[in-house]
């Protein structure tokens, strides 16, 4: 975010949360074990402060990570991504590799070029490995693998080194990952809402679900550089639209 580069998260998160408070807004910091529709009102059921009702609701609960095995709890996040845009830059002339199945581990790999002193992609499907894609990594000076990783190592340095199935041993700064982002669907079924493609609930683009008290907001396309992007504008879009909705009494 342009207007915050460089703040700390948390201030920024203290100052969003300041203002909502400033119209009224109560925030309550807790889990949410389900969410109902009883009667015409959405109940939502805390784990230590009680249940909730309301006449909409909006879910923004956003994804979950699955990981691949290999990938060590403490490197998730400092030297090992998914994003190929905010950390690509914060990691400005690394070593980079690039691992997934094929075109997306490729395109992560293209947009990390920019910032890396040296890009390795692996994939795992060979049939990509002969792609345009890869073609035009292998022109910028890139190495193209088809190969997967079956450990990792964290060094003092902070960066890894991994061991491949082909018996590779790579020193890499940063790690890129492609698809490992899931739709967090723990209330969907309960709502009764139609999914999408991708598994998140399919919402007009004001957040509209299958069912007119619920709304989402969110990764709806499922990539995981659309998080920041479209879960902002989609948010936005959401509370105008629940707004139009409760004071026109629809």
């Amino acid at each position: 975010m342009p207007y915050v580069d460089g703040t700390p998260p948390a201030e920024v998160y203290a100052k969003m949360e300041a203002d909502a408070a400033s119209y009224g807004v109560e925030f309550v910091w807790d889990e949410v074990l389900s969410a109902h529709i009883d009667e015409g009102h959405i109940v939502v059921e805390t784990r230590s402060s009680g249940a909730f009702t309301g006449g909409r609701l909006l879910l923004a609960a956003g994804t979950v990570n699955e990981l691949p095995s290999w990938v060590p709890d403490e490197a998730w996040g400092k030297s090992v991504f998914d994003c190929p845009y905010c950390h690509t830059y914060e990691n400005d002339g690394a070593t980079f590799v690039s691992v997934g199945a094929g075109d997306e581990a490729l395109k992560h790999a293209l947009l990390c070029r920019q910032y890396a002193s040296s890009l390795t992609t692996l994939i795992s499907d060979p049939a990509a490995a002969e792609s345009e894609l890869a073609d035009r990594l292998r022109k910028i000076g890139a190495d193209v693998f088809v190969d997967t990783i079956d450990a990792a190592t964290v060094l003092p340095s902070g960066g890894l080194q991994l061991a491949t199935t082909s018996g590779r041993e790579l020193l890499a700064g940063t790690v890129v990952l492609d698809f490992v982002i899931r739709p967090n669907q723990r209330f969907t079924s309960a709502l009764g809402l139609e999914l999408n493609n991708h598994g998140y609930p399919r919402a007009t683009l004001f957040g509209q679900t299958s069912h007119p008290l619920v709304y989402s907001t969110g990764n709806s396309p499922g990539s995981p550089y659309f998080m920041w992007t479209g879960a902002a504008c989609s948010g936005v879009n959401a509370a105008r639209k629940i707004c139009e909705d409760l004071a026109y009494g629809s």
